[in-house]
């Protein structure tokens, strides 16, 4: 663990989580293709891209879990390091989905203290365990995540193309993030955990697309 009195550990966590999980912040001057403009949708299809979005921002609130919790319990320095790096290029994918769920006037998931805590678990248990599975959590994370994403863009209206687009680009660094734990080091997880990560993920997606 992070060679640092418990307390102060406990602090600087619980400090990140409440950035994560009430950060408002969003990135107004995005840049998109011209083709995917901030088209005015129809109420119905306005409230399907509002789920699909507070799935998908729920989704990065859980990766900030994931990683700072895996990196506060990991031995290994080099892990560490490159967990808070991809930490800091999540926090940027949330600042999108942010930007997404204002201009659509849509709500975040109230569930996401709930979500994140349960995802700092998980990754401290990765973290302990980091001598047999190294960084195997988060590549068969970012592999749920990737199928995920290609998921969700179908699930979109075809007219929200600027969503779309958003999602692109997280699916795209996902994949980076995946083929990053592959060169470091990462073992195969067991099915079970595997499975067990996945029913999870569903749960949270189906609670989420209401609340």
């Amino acid at each position: 663990m992070v060679n640092k009195n418990i307390i102060d550990v406990v602090l600087t966590e619980l400090d990140y989580a409440i950035s994560t999980i009430y950060n408002n912040n969003n990135i107004s001057d995005f840049k998109v293709s011209a083709k995917t403009t901030n088209k005015k949708l129809d109420t119905n299809k306005a409230k399907q891209s509002e789920r699909v979005m507070r799935i998908n921002h729920m989704g990065e609130v859980c990766a900030q879990g994931l990683y700072r919790g895996q990196a506060a319990f990991t031995s290994d320095d080099k892990v560490r390091g490159k967990l808070y790096e991809i930490c800091e290029e999540e926090n940027y994918h949330l600042k999108l989905c942010n930007q997404r769920l204002e201009e659509l006037d849509g709500k975040k998931s109230i569930l996401n203290p709930l979500w994140y805590l349960s995802s700092f678990v998980l990754g401290s248990i990765a973290g302990i365990n980091d001598k047999k599975w190294k960084l195997g959590f988060i590549e068969e994370t970012e592999k749920q995540v990737e199928d995920h994403l290609t998921a969700s863009i179908k699930q979109l209206p075809k007219e929200d193309l600027r969503s779309k687009e958003i999602l692109q680009i997280i699916a795209k660094d996902e994949k980076r993030h995946r083929n990053t734990a592959k060169k470091i080091g990462s073992e195969d997880l067991p099915t079970k955990a595997k499975k067990s990560m996945h029913l999870l993920s569903a749960i949270m997606k189906k609670i989420t697309y209401y609340v």
